[in-house]
């Protein structure tokens, strides 16, 4: 294995800071060991950037991430400065702590660490068993767990949400 592909693995491994950022999160997720794999993958080491397209597919414990082309970039200290996915569409799939899955669909997803910030784009959904919310836009921060979608005129301008109250309820309010 070549330098440039173990140079490339360690910037893949970035690609799963979007997965265990979450706070509800299965937490034995960020245990698990991260497997992407790609038709191409491509690092360019001056710049700090990783590219991995055609079928991406990463996996981490519960975590399941599809896109057609995922960007990795870093800063000069190392440290993660972004991560795109691109796709027709971008899915996200995750079991949190409560047993329920919580996945995603969109054209694309941004996390920039820094900002503790995670946007999805591009006929955006959000599910967490059969409620749901979708628009043109999702932002969600990590950190203070606030969600904001928006939308423009694309969907008629209107976000839309759906929320069953059975499934709002706790895991231990239903037992």
């Amino acid at each position: 294995m070549s330098f440039t592909t173990l140079k490339s693995i360690k910037y893949a491994s970035i690609i799963c800071a979007l997965f265990v950022s979450n706070a509800y999160a299965l937490q034995s997720d960020s245990n698990q060991p991260i497997n992407i794999a790609s038709d191409e993958q491509f690092a360019d080491l001056k710049d700090n950037k990783a590219v991995f397209s055609g079928n991406v597919e990463a996996t981490q414990g519960s975590i399941l991430l599809k896109a057609d082309k995922a960007e990795i970039i870093r800063n000069k200290d190392g440290s993660l400065k972004s991560v795109k996915t691109f796709g027709h569409p971008t899915t996200f799939k995750q079991k949190q702590d409560d047993g329920k899955i919580i996945r995603s669909q969109s054209s694309s997803i941004e996390y920039y660490p820094q900002h503790n910030l995670v946007v999805l784009s591009g006929r955006a959904t959000i599910w967490q068993d059969n409620s749901h919310v979708n628009g043109e836009r999702i932002e969600y921060n990590t950190l203070t767990q606030k969600l904001k979608a928006s939308n423009n005129n694309n969907q008629g301008g209107r976000v839309r949400s759906t929320f069953i109250p059975q499934e709002l309820k706790s895991n231990k309010q239903k037992n």
